[in-house]
């Protein structure tokens, strides 16, 4: 008698206590991604002040590891070698408007460190399927259980929301679909508060529901294993001193522009609570009946510590001004936390601050070296969850075993000069000139649209020497525009030009 038999909640108990446990982190993350991280401050008083005037001043650098890699996943094409499964395949990606569901796919699986696209037929009243639905779930909703002998294999997966009252969960097999609900208001965490959910009302059989595919219909997008980490993880402690840098140091903005002021006395007398009346009066004290004036308390003291106040004591010897903090106190420690986390997340540091360094190109690919490294990471990992789902959305359409490729556009590409030189010096040298573009960063389909068969080798060298002088030509407009000889009109206007040039050269000679 297998595990199920002895106790047909097991599963779903499981699954429900790996959600709980994995929903805190997944809610971190989409804080620091979202910036809704609360600050801590060591001042009572300055919390409540904030709170009051819903008061932030938040730099929220924590996200830009997670869409500097996610700007870098892009699907190029997915293809097969039968032009019949291409035509389906186009069809699946403008149904379920995959140029719009990918992207965010992507993101969340940065956000979180993983996510889930659903593919599910959509079927008429004879069973017969119509299309496929694609579609990202969260994974703070659902989770995929992993077989505990086979990592890789997954053993079901458990999906989980709210409808009204009720609490429902389906959990996906290999080989069926179960559905079950909790009472009104149940809480859910017993067993005994679970029950079956029939499809189907009047059928209480319908809550099991046979899959004929063999296959989950959910897969899993994530960076590592088994469940990833989220991009941005290791720019929580840097955010968090970020934060409190800034909200501090725009606290000194007011000294800055009011500075406190004190007063001292001849004599050792200090007593300054025989004010006249009218000196100063509640309506000198912003929201006194939140407690941030004296009158709640009845002191009546005149020590005033404050932007803008003055401490009056009596017999008055001399007068000054407290000095506020120097800006760069805050700002630097900003640009230091700053920096440890493009260093913590291999994330160049030029994206969190574009106008940080001007270097040569070259330098710039040392830098992106492990940035590089990383989006190539995601490109095999989400890569191969793609192909999967859209083998998978084939079969339920009727193609068994498709093949299909999936292409990206590369992580990295050369554009300035010194790449093309670079170019050129690899096939001075002797590498295959349609070896040296891909490794450029240029995809094999889009070499063999430059070069097509029957062109011959001086004609190969002529077009890349001739996109090395393009690069070159960009770059001198380029500082042109910047000294002010040109407008920056004036050299779009000029390289178009010399494009639109380049391209009618290059149809003439293919149409001769």
């Amino acid at each position: 008698m297998d595990d199920e038999a002895i106790d047909p909640h097991a599963d779903l108990m499981y699954g429900l206590e790996e959600l709980k446990e994995s929903r805190p982190g997944y809610d971190q993350a989409q804080m620091y991604y979202d910036g809704k991280v609360p600050e801590v401050f060591t001042s009572t008083r300055i919390r409540r002040a904030l709170a009051i005037h819903n008061i932030d001043f938040d730099l929220n650098f924590a996200r830009t590891p997670v869409n500097a890699v996610t700007n870098r996943l892009k699907v190029a094409s997915i293809t097969s070698p039968d032009e019949a499964t291409t035509t389906l395949i186009s069809k699946v990606w403008q149904d379920n408007q995959l140029n719009i569901e990918l992207p965010d796919l992507f993101r969340r699986a940065g956000e979180y460190g993983d996510a889930y696209l659903m593919v599910l037929p959509v079927e008429d009243e004879t069973g017969k399927v119509l299309r496929v639905e694609m579609f990202y779930n969260s994974p703070q909703t659902v989770r995929v259980i992993y077989d505990e002998e086979n990592p890789r294999r997954k053993a079901y997966t458990i999906k989980k929301w709210c409808e009204g009252k009720y609490q429902r969960v389906e959990l996906y097999y290999d080989d069926r679909t179960e559905r079950w609900t909790t009472g009104i208001d149940s809480r859910g965490d017993q067993p005994k508060n679970w029950l079956h959910w029939p499809a189907d009302p009047e059928n209480e059989e319908s809550w099991l529901i046979a899959n004929d595919t063999g296959q989950q219909p959910v897969f899993h997008f994530r960076n590592d294993r088994p469940y990833g980490c989220p991009e941005h993880y290791g720019a929580y402690g840097p955010q968090n001193a970020i934060n409190k840098l800034q909200q501090v140091g725009m606290g000194t903005v007011d000294y800055q522009g009011f500075p406190a002021r004190y007063a001292l006395t001849e004599s050792a007398n200090t007593d300054t609570s025989d004010l006249e009346p009218g000196d100063f009066d509640d309506g000198d004290w912003p929201f006194p009946e939140q407690g941030l004036g004296p009158s709640d308390s009845g002191d009546e003291s005149s020590l005033k510590s404050g932007p803008g106040e003055i401490m009056l004591l009596r017999g008055f010897k001399s007068v000054g001004q407290f000095a506020a903090a120097e800006p760069h106190v805050f700002l630097d420690p900003i640009q230091f936390n700053v920096r440890a986390m493009a260093q913590i997340t291999d994330t160049p540091v030029r994206m969190f601050d574009p106008q940080s360094s001007q270097r040569s190109g070259e330098s710039y690919r040392e830098e992106d070296g492990p940035f590089i490294s990383k989006v190539e990471n995601r490109q095999t990992s989400y890569g191969a969850s793609l192909h999967e789902a859209f083998v998978y959305a084939l079969r339920l359409l009727g193609i068994e075993d498709a093949v299909v490729t999936v292409d990206w556009v590369p992580a990295k590409s050369v554009t300035d000069a010194q790449g093309w030189q670079t170019v050129q010096a690899k096939i001075a040298a002797g590498v295959p000139r349609k070896q040296a573009l891909m490794e450029a960063g240029y995809r094999a389909e889009q070499v063999d649209s430059w070069f097509p068969p029957g062109l011959d080798d001086a004609e190969l060298q002529r077009r890349v020497e001739i996109l090395a002088s393009l690069a070159t030509s960009a770059q001198q407009l380029g500082a042109a525009a910047a000294l002010n000889v040109i407008s920056d009109d004036q050299a779009r206007q000029l390289m178009a030009g010399a494009i639109d040039d380049l391209e009618l050269l290059a149809q003439a000679q293919e149409d001769s």
